[in-house]
């Protein structure tokens, strides 16, 4: 009987690797596509796929992070809460709730479509939104499948069908997406068989989630309807209120992107430009969107691989530990979003042409890369007070969040265009980060930050751009002119000497203890740079 608490802190331990690598794989297909579909579709084609995309990430957010987690929630704590919910009580419920709301978002989404495409100004996005609210129908039976999986913590189905699904979207999004350019069509054309690539995604990952239950014969759960009336509003309200705090952190790019897809066209129409030429810039500015979740996915998946030891310190009451961890978090969001954003500021010129094709608003996507920083800190920040049990500050400052981006958007694109857009989402996003730290500043009631520590960091990322712009400079001494492949030369070799130089000043300076090093994935190696080199400065 001793064992027994061991094996299940092992298997839980294990069921969160599986599903933080999921996670990690899921988010990397997801940015990492929008690449080639640029290069395939051309600028327009960008900006059509991206005014519509936020729809459709909204349907993934609430499938794969918010209601699922509630849903396993109330399945692993029936047996310790005083609830007398049984499995099958909270899985009906769950479809019940989850259909309605599918249900009704698939009806406002799909009936409302013409309505929403004339809000951005653009009538022939309508269709486009039509086979994108069928996501909605499929999102109830997948959360509630994902739900089930992770509730009795067998977490290799869930993490399969998020990784399935992601595949197959992005296979069909790219396969189709060059069919149709090679035959021809137009860009609306284009764009529908790329979100039809979300149609198919959703029903593989699906199909996948109900294969699992078929072979584990446990689909006999689901035939009964019969639940008392008392049970379903407990689960109902838990279900909708909680499943917002859950996935309102996955939420906040999709809400940014959201309002950009919403007036950023308008906004930028106004300033005089004609339709093309407004299209063709909005989707020269989303082309910041990958480059983000591309910068934010190390930051993230570091600082969310120390929330489970958090939790469990929380648990323990184990406070010196617990302020150690949370600080180490914080720490290492900092330092990978500050070298992500100034490395990516500095190399903008050649990444934009290497990725992109060409270096159009290369000034804009330098500024947009500085939201990394704040991006990253605000997922720490965020993760960090959910897991001390405060879900309703992410909600709100998430809300105050938005809606400074839609202001500073107001205020600032119609001077500086798709600059001032970029220049409105770092700004908004700083507002979020610093009241998500205020937040968690007052909750800890101790320092988070040590001086030396920032000095470190931004020491460090001082010394990477200075090394970067040395490079930039004497490689088009050498290799004079704008050709493609020598931008993608000089994006690798730049980006394999910024990370050097920064990762060699912080961990030589002693940003992190070797302790600590240990928590972090992928890093124990530098132990033994450590060993030989600290007490050296640089």
């Amino acid at each position: 009987m001793a064992e027994k608490p061991n094996k299940t802190s092992n298997e839980l331990f294990r069921g969160a690797l599986i599903l933080s690598a999921a996670a990690i794989i899921v988010k990397v297909l997801s940015a990492a596509y929008r690449i080639p579909y640029q290069n395939i579709a051309g600028d327009i084609g960008f900006y059509i796929y991206q005014q519509v995309y936020p729809f459709y990430g909204v349907a993934l957010t609430l499938s794969t992070l918010g209601f699922p987690v509630v849903i396993s929630k109330l399945i692993a704590e029936r047996e310790t809460s005083n609830n007398d919910f049984a499995v099958k009580d909270i899985l009906v419920s769950s479809f019940l709730v989850l259909s309605s709301i599918g249900i009704i978002m698939f009806a406002v989404l799909f009936l409302g479509a013409d309505w929403i495409a004339g809000l951005m100004e653009d009538p022939k996005l309508s269709s486009l939104l039509k086979i994108i609210a069928f996501s909605y129908l499929i999102m109830p039976v997948s959360s509630v499948l994902r739900g089930y999986f992770q509730g009795i913590n067998d977490m290799f189905p869930t993490a399969s069908s998020q990784v399935a699904e992601q595949f197959i979207r992005v296979l069909t999004i790219l396969v189709l997406s060059t069919l149709f350019v090679h035959l021809g069509y137009s860009h609306y054309v284009v764009g529908k068989g790329a979100v039809f690539g979300s149609i198919a995604g959703g029903i593989t990952g699906l199909a996948l989630l109900l294969f699992f239950i078929i072979l584990k014969e446990e689909w006999q759960l689901f035939l009964r309807m019969d639940i008392k009336p008392v049970n379903f509003v407990k689960i109902s309200k838990a279900l909708v209120f909680q499943g917002l705090a859950f996935c309102i952190t996955g939420l906040i790019l999709i809400l940014f992107q959201f309002v950009d897809s919403l007036h950023l066209y308008s906004l930028l129409r106004e300033t005089g430009m004609g339709e093309d030429e407004a299209k063709g810039w909005k989707g020269v500015y989303d082309r910041g969107q990958p480059l983000l979740q591309l910068g934010t996915v190390a930051a993230n998946s570091f600082a969310l691989a120390l929330v489970p030891v958090i939790s469990s310190f929380l648990q323990k009451r184990e406070e010196h530990e617990l302020l150690n961890k949370i600080k180490l978090a914080l720490r290492v969001s900092a330092s990978l979003g500050l070298a992500a954003a100034v490395g990516l500021a500095v190399m903008m010129g050649p990444v934009n042409q290497m990725l992109f094709t060409d270096a159009k608003g290369t000034v804009t996507l330098a500024i947009f890369s500085l939201s990394i920083l704040f991006s990253s800190l605000i997922m720490t920040t965020a993760a960090v007070i959910q897991s001390l049990g405060y879900s309703v500050v992410p909600v709100i400052i998430t809300i105050v969040g938005v809606f400074s981006k839609w202001m500073l958007n107001l205020v600032l694109v119609p001077s500086y265009k798709i600059a001032g857009a970029a220049s409105a989402t770092v700004l908004a996003f700083m507002v979020m980060s610093i009241l998500f730290y205020a937040v968690l500043r007052v909750h800890i009631k101790k320092p988070l930050m040590e001086g030396k520590y920032i000095f470190i960091i931004v020491k460090s990322a001082i010394y990477m751009a200075m090394a970067v712009l040395l490079f930039n400079a004497l490689f088009h001494m050498m290799f004079p002119g704008e050709d493609r492949l020598l931008a993608a030369i000089q994006s690798l070799i730049g980006v394999a000497i910024g990370a050097a130089v920064f990762i060699g000043s912080a961990i030589r300076a002693g940003l992190f203890e070797e302790e600590e090093l240990s928590l972090i994935p992928l890093v124990s190696k530098l132990r033994r740079f450590i060993k030989k080199n600290r007490g050296k400065t640089i």
